[in-house]
């Protein structure tokens, strides 16, 4: 991702707005210079170190609230945003506005809150019976039809 983010999206200051394809009938010669080559790869690993480091610092300043967390995960196994929010506390910020603005409806979670994700619609499989694997039965096949 970060070498997409260097080479395709143009997020590097250094290496610039410039768009590098991946051609792999080019492997032995690239579309650009050995010193591009050289600034891609540092800006990679510049965008990976800093990522890194900020993620540690992350979970080092939150480790308490991490601990908390993974205590009620090995206890109930999943968890809801009320569960959430009884064990952090409330968010910092106000974001009622933006989930019915992204999300539709309003705050729910998957225990049968309004603006949740319905109940699947399967019937559950009697003792023994297959259900089709680990997430229900396979969809029906789609037919295509020529319409020219």
């Amino acid at each position: 991702m970060a070498t997409a983010m260097v080479t395709k999206w143009g997020m590097s200051k250094k290496v610039g707005y410039m768009y590098y394809e991946d051609d792999t009938s080019q492997q032995l010669h690239k579309p650009f210079s050995e010193e591009t080559a050289k600034n891609i790869d540092q800006e990679v690993r510049r965008i990976v170190d800093e990522a890194y480091k900020q993620c540690r610092d992350l979970l080092t300043e939150k480790k308490r609230e991490v601990g908390i967390v993974a205590e009620e995960l090995l206890r109930k196994e999943v968890l809801s945003r009320d569960d959430l929010v009884r064990l952090l506390g409330p968010r910092q910020w106000e974001d009622e506005a933006n989930f019915a603005k992204y999300f539709g409806g309003g705050k729910g979670d998957r225990d049968g809150v309004p603006g949740s994700v319905p109940p699947s619609q399967d019937p559950v499989p009697e003792e023994g019976e297959s259900n089709g694997g680990p997430l229900g039965p396979s969809p029906a096949p789609t037919i295509f039809k020529r319409t020219d």
